[in-house]
């Protein structure tokens, strides 16, 4: 293992390098050349240091956007140690070799999301000598060891500490993996940057690079033997990777897709009211809102479908109180397989990881960045490429139409768009019966995955029926996911008690529809948005 003797360092964020460069140099009595501002830092701080325009008899030109592409920096850290002939050329053209190369870029992606931001000020953000030194040192790291940021610090002393001032090979592959990663996130930013300025609005464009990072393996995949892991997008602020993990066993792949439904429909109800969502295989089996009580949040939406809560996804979009952990772990004795909460009362996750098996979730702040969140394009995987599309977060209504006789009231406005937004979470074809109560609304019936309108509408109507909702369905409102292509689905709603009914209207029969409507007696109406989730 080869010791560092001369070091480069050249940071834009400067935390933690002066401790750093000033425990090199102590410890190990290492050389430093340096740039800009961070040598100003280092020489106040008494910290011998060779200026790079110095170091290569080269000014600083055009207003530092040249300082070290030269070939006595470029050449100091590409040549190879072992290659004779690279040592004869360095000893030839007066080369030093450098074997650390300290360099973080400047911050590119922090700069654009300034409001106003000029094009020229972008490009003066564009960082060009740091990602040539720290290319140059990851493609030499057998020679040359590259710290791309401050994360790194401690772990390289750690390991010089070790190996008597030297840094494994692995540590050394460790690293310049990371700064390729770097450069394909950093180069992925001004990309996209470059294409939203001459291009604004255009979401498709003709690329899409993304680069992903891993979180943690996954328990196993979707079956159980596929193997799995967790990435995020290095380029999302926020997502499943700010939640924190408080209890339990590992997750595992299909809980992370269940997860990532939990957590979108509680965005798409927000916070005003207790809102618990249950969902299994992705899709919900019981919501309900309450205006006052969490605890009767729960317990409506755990009445729906009592048998598929077993092993489900369990969401709540405030603080989880101890009477509702009470009430799941000790009362009704559930098994969840994940249960997840922005916060959780202490006494309440105190009662929670009693089970051991249970993942305890939090999200903290998620809910308050939906608009950040859903910047980002939805990816689903195919054979061999992707369908993308820009995630489904527009407001469920985009219009009301009551185009029956029969009208609704503003309570019935009320649960029918909740019944609608619960049958955009079901997988399509879905049909949702929800009822109204003194402080919310609560669903008694959800239907999903079937190939007909009608038989969407049966199976809500069948689960109602057998988890002994039957008389709850008389004067229940439904929303059904896209237009009826026939009267039989509205029928078999109706003739079991439905008196309201959303869909976005748009069939070529929806007249006749309309029309079986009002000798029913049903309330319809057309919200012009259909909420497909295939």
């Amino acid at each position: 293992m080869k010791k560092i003797e001369r070091i480069l360092v050249s940071v834009y964020d400067k935390t933690g390098v002066l401790d750093f460069v000033k425990t090199l140099v102590k410890e190990y009595r290492v050389e430093v050349l340096s740039t800009g501002g961070t040598a100003k830092l280092l020489e106040k701080n008494d910290i011998k240091v060779t200026k790079i325009s110095d170091y290569t008899e080269s000014p600083e030109m055009f207003d530092g956007r040249v300082k070290t592409l030269h070939p006595k920096v470029e050449g100091g850290i590409l040549y190879r140690r072992s290659l004779q002939k690279d040592v004869e050329d360095a000893e030839k053209y007066d080369v030093p070799p450098i074997d650390m190369v300290v360099c973080n870029l400047y911050q590119f992606k922090e700069a654009i999301e300034k409001p106003g931001i000029t094009l020229e000020e972008a490009l003066e953000m564009i960082d060009i000598g740091g990602p040539t030194m720290i290319r140059a040192a990851a493609k030499n790291f057998p020679d040359v060891i590259v710290v791309p940021g401050p994360e790194y610090y401690d772990e390289i002393l750690q390991e010089m500490r070790k190996n008597k001032g030297a840094i494994t090979e692995k540590t050394r592959a460790t690293l310049a993996q990371q700064v390729f990663t770097i450069m394909a996130d950093y180069n992925l930013a001004i990309a996209n940057f470059l294409q939203q300025y001459y291009n604004p609005g255009l979401k498709m464009g003709d690329q899409i690079i993304k680069v992903f990072q891993k979180v943690q393996d996954c328990r196993y995949g979707e079956n159980w033997d596929q193997d799995a892991a967790y990435y995020k997008d290095v380029s999302a602020k926020y997502g499943l990777h700010n939640m924190k993990q408080l209890g339990g066993k590992e997750i595992s792949f299909n809980n992370y897709l269940d997860i990532d439904s939990c957590m979108q429909m509680l965005l798409d109800f927000g916070k005003e009211h207790h809102v618990t969502a249950i969902l299994k295989h992705t899709s919900p089996n019981g919501i309900a809102l309450d205006k006052k009580s969490q605890l009767t949040s729960v317990r409506k939406a755990f009445s729906c479908d009592p048998l598929s809560a077993f092993g489900g996804i369990w969401g709540v979009n405030k603080e989880l109180t101890e009477e509702v952990a009470d009430f799941i772990v000790n009362k009704e004795k559930i098994f969840i397989e994940v249960i997840m909460a922005p916060s959780f009362e202490e006494t309440a996750l105190k009662i929670l990881q009693t089970k051991g098996n249970m993942r305890i979730l939090e999200f903290g702040d998620l809910l308050d960045k939906k608009d950040e969140i859903y910047k980002n394009l939805e990816f689903r995987s195919t054979l061999g490429g992707a369908v993308v599309q820009v995630y489904d977060y527009k407001p469920i209504i985009k219009e009301w139409n009551v185009v029956s006789k029969r009208q609704v009231s503003e309570e019935e406005k009320e649960a029918l768009i909740f019944a609608y937004r619960v049958s955009k979470w079901a997988k399509s074809n879905s049909a949702c019966f929800a009822q109204i109560y003194e402080d919310g609304y609560y669903t008694i019936g959800i239907g999903a995955g079937q190939q007909s309108r009608v038989h969407v509408v049966k199976l809500a109507i069948q689960k109602a029926i057998e988890f002994g909702h039957k008389e709850e369905l008389k004067n229940s409102v439904m929303g059904t996911d896209s237009f009826f292509p026939f009267p039989d689905g509205l029928e078999a709603a109706v003739n079991h008690g439905a008196k309201a009914i959303l869909n976005p209207g748009g069939s070529i029969k929806d007249d006749i529809v309309i029309q079986r409507a009002d000798e029913l007696g049903c309330a319809l109406v057309f919200c012009g948005k259909r909420v497909f989730r295939h």
